[in-house]
């Protein structure tokens, strides 16, 4: 398997009857062990022959295993464990078989015709007597994509590559490069989706996520603070633009929607549990005060309220009890944490509710895409930032979101 997300992929997902019953099939026959052989390939020099020649069922499930292992973690370390090892792994089968047939990503051999003879001799360096053979083959433009997929894709400048006639033309480096960016976005669109049925996962899904989660504490010990999806100050300006206009204020319809069900709910979890590992988690499994909830929660909730025309508070005051009945406290105004538990501490809304319930609030930027959830979208923003920050010779380079 070249691609576990390209057309062979998507066969063997619909033999199984969809991604559900694969899951399930998956937490029966595939050991944990066998899984996280997958992850263990970034410290050895060569990839074991048995994982690059596995047989594309045994490929496809022990794939699929760890990604239902990141429903319990999406944007964590462990994303990032799961991201590089298994780049570096289809990386080294695409390179091996020379072909770019069944991959997402829709490439095309180069004819000799595509290209003037002139345009070529001087992008390929076929001139340069002094250029071995092995430097001339990285110059040698073996791919071409219509530019319309390649712009969807490419995050570098147009100068970097040729194009004519409404096609990109590409070294394999290049091709490469652009496959890797597919593959990352289709990963985090599969993790997206599975997150929302994560609590219907079978038991399997969680132990290989705590063992999945070891590895990846020990991989990234020196930096685990960035991008690990546990409490943390709140970054504002990574919000989700859903967030945004509510903490503007909004008209009195929207009011009781922005503020006491999306602006609790997401603040409270961004800030105190950004990664819960299942949805009837309790305020007090997290915190062992309210110091948090009422000096950095409560505060920006009022104001974001005290913003509303007309102001939220002021017009219902009886709403700050409904506040804390959003975080689980039960209809309260004076909440001790013992109270944690007496109601639901609300999710956040999916942006499918959001789009239904408040459309005015929803702004899509080019984060929002294949995004499910406004904590999804805020956890994202983050993975993206503190990996950019990474050291350089981390990956041989620097990364782009």
């Amino acid at each position: 398997m070249l691609d576990p997300f390209g057309r062979e992929a998507k066969a063997i997902v619909r033999e199984f009857g969809g991604i559900e019953p694969l899951l399930k099939r998956i937490a029966k026959y595939v050991g944990i062990e066998s899984a996280l052989r997958r992850v263990e390939v970034l410290d050895l020099e060569e990839i074991p022959e048995d994982i690059l020649n596995m047989s594309d069922h045994d490929d496809i499930m022990t794939f699929y295993a760890l990604l239902g292992a990141l429903a319990f973690s999406p944007y964590g370390i462990e994303m990032e464990l799961v991201r590089r090892s298994n780049v570096r792994i289809y990386m080294e089968r695409i390179k091996r078989s020379g072909s770019a047939s069944g991959l997402t990503i829709p490439l095309e051999p180069t004819k000799s015709s595509d290209i003037p003879g002139r345009d070529r001799a001087i992008l390929e360096k076929t001139l340069h007597g002094e250029i071995g053979e092995e430097e001339r083959e990285k110059h040698r433009l073996k791919y071409r994509i219509k530019l319309s997929s390649f712009l969807r894709l490419w995050e570098g400048s147009l100068k970097e590559v040729y194009v004519r006639k409404g096609y990109a033309y590409l070294t394999e480096e290049q091709a490469l490069k652009l496959w890797e960016k597919a593959f990352e976005r289709n990963l985090e669109r599969s993790i997206n989706l599975l997150y929302e049925i994560r609590d219907e996962l079978p038991g399997y899904y969680g132990q290989l996520y705590e063992r999945l989660s070891e590895l990846a504490r020990e991989r990234f010990k020196e930096r685990l603070g960035k991008f690990s999806g546990k409490a943390q100050p709140l970054r504002f300006e990574l919000f989700p633009p859903c967030v945004k206009e509510a903490l503007k204020g909004v008209p009195s319809g929207l009011r009781n929607y922005a503020i006491t069900v999306l602006l609790t709910s997401f603040l409270s979890y961004a800030r105190i549990c950004p990664n819960p590992p299942k949805r009837d988690i309790r305020i007090k499994d997290c915190i062992s005060d309210l110091g948090v909830i009422e000096n950095e929660i409560l505060p920006v909730i009022i104001e974001a309220g005290n913003r509303c025309k007309p102001p939220l508070f002021e017009d219902q005051p009886h709403e700050i009890k409904n506040i804390w009945y959003h975080l689980g406290f039960g209809l309260t105004d004076k909440p001790s944490l013992e109270d944690s538990g007496n109601s639901t501490w609300y999710f956040p809304p999916n942006c499918d509710k959001i789009r239904a319930n408040a459309p005015q609030l929803c702004k899509p930027d080019r984060h929002c895409r294949s995004i499910k959830n406004p904590l999804t979208y805020y956890l994202r923003r983050l993975y993206i930032e503190n990996r950019s920050k990474s050291p350089q010779n981390e990956e041989g380079g620097e990364e782009n979101g």
